[in-house]
């Protein structure tokens, strides 16, 4: 498999590729252009400056034409989200959506595979999902798309993602399909590091900023969403707003290892800061911590050995702009089974 990514990330793809295709993967080019990304890229994967590119707008991807049997990519998903200003295909990050069908029509792969936040689908009522997959059409390209989340292919996260497959031969295109859902046998619990940091605990000052923060928004009724997931759930959907939206990995720790954090750290609970009491329970049980940026990455099926060389906020970033390994995996090995299927079928036709 000779495989190329677009706003490649830091590599979910390529290791989702290396599980299926093992020494027969071949890295042909990557085009990232955050710099903390591309450092947590080179650290773990080996592919030559030169055919690591920074701008996809400055990307000539004829010099691969031929070259290439797979492209994966995602483009910015901030102008197809829900939350977003829903500026669409009319957004300047919508439009890399373009550039990404350019260099499809530049490489002219045998198989692409695209990904976006499921708001890409109704986004102008749904017309500008049909208005991408016809431009692939009139490529020669045959197309699948689904909405897939993460806790349906093992991993405890409920991330759903909209994923294109297209296949410039129509045969294995009618041998494809998405594999089925899984029932989920995993939790939060399973992803969780023996020991962690302390500076990972809730900490009083900032529980009372958290509280102040609710007040706030409910005074404007908007309201404030803090609730700490308990470590047998399934995990919310990790985000790139770190700085935003800082609640969204916090877990209530139950502490059912035996650690304990160090005394110097008071810990509040979370009927602390629903109540509004600045006085602690010192012998409670469901202490509220963050996720750390490892227990991050395993909820996108990273493995423990990819390496960390950027700091805590990029590399929650990181994670949250990932696809989940687990669900790329899961595609690349249709497309196995699709094209081994049609290779089948086309020899049963030629002995016939």
């Amino acid at each position: 498999m000779r495989l190329a990514t677009l706003f490649s990330g830091v590599g979910a793809p390529e290791q989702a590729a290396k599980r299926v295709y093992g020494d027969s993967l071949e890295l042909v080019f990557a085009c990232e252009w955050d710099k903390f990304a591309r450092q947590s890229f080179t650290a773990n994967y080996s592919l030559s400056e030169e055919h690591f590119h920074r701008d996809i707008n400055d990307l000539d991807g004829t010099q691969y034409k031929g070259k290439v049997d797979c492209i994966v990519g995602g483009s910015p998903c901030q102008d197809f989200s829900v939350a977003g200003l829903r500026a669409g295909i009319d957004g300047v990050r919508g439009q890399l959506i373009w550039e990404y069908y350019r260099i499809i029509k530049e490489v002219k792969p045998k198989y692409f595979i695209y990904e976006n936040v499921k708001g890409m689908k109704s986004d102008k009522g749904g017309k500008t999902l049909a208005d991408f997959l016809e431009v692939f059409e009139q490529l020669g390209y045959h197309c699948h798309h689904s909405v897939l989340n993460s806790k349906h292919y093992g991993v405890p996260q409920n991330r759903e993602r909209i994923f294109i497959v297209g296949f410039l031969d129509e045969t294995e295109h009618s041998m494809f399909k998405f594999a089925e859902k899984t029932e989920l046998t995993k939790s939060i619990r399973d992803v969780l590091e023996e020991s962690v940091e302390d500076k990972r605990y809730l900490s009083v000052r900032a529980l009372k900023g958290y509280a102040k923060h609710k007040d706030r928004h409910e005074g404007r009724g908007n309201g404030f969403a803090f609730k700490p997931k308990e470590v047998d759930d399934v995990a919310s959907c990790l985000t790139t707003r770190y700085g935003s939206r800082p609640t969204d990995t916090y877990i209530f720790d139950d502490t059912s290892s035996g650690k304990r954090v160090s005394e110097k750290i008071a810990l509040p609970t979370y009927e602390d800061f629903v109540r509004g009491i600045n006085t602690l329970t010192s012998d409670s049980q469901k202490v509220i911590r963050r996720l750390s940026p490892r227990e991050c990455f395993r909820l996108q099926d990273f493995p423990d050995s990819f390496k960390f060389v950027v700091s805590d906020s990029q590399l929650y970033k990181q994670a949250g702009n990932s696809m989940t390994v687990a669900v790329v995996e899961m595609i690349f090995h249709q497309i196995v089974v699709a094209v081994g299927a049609a290779g089948s079928l086309t020899d049963g036709v030629k002995e016939n």
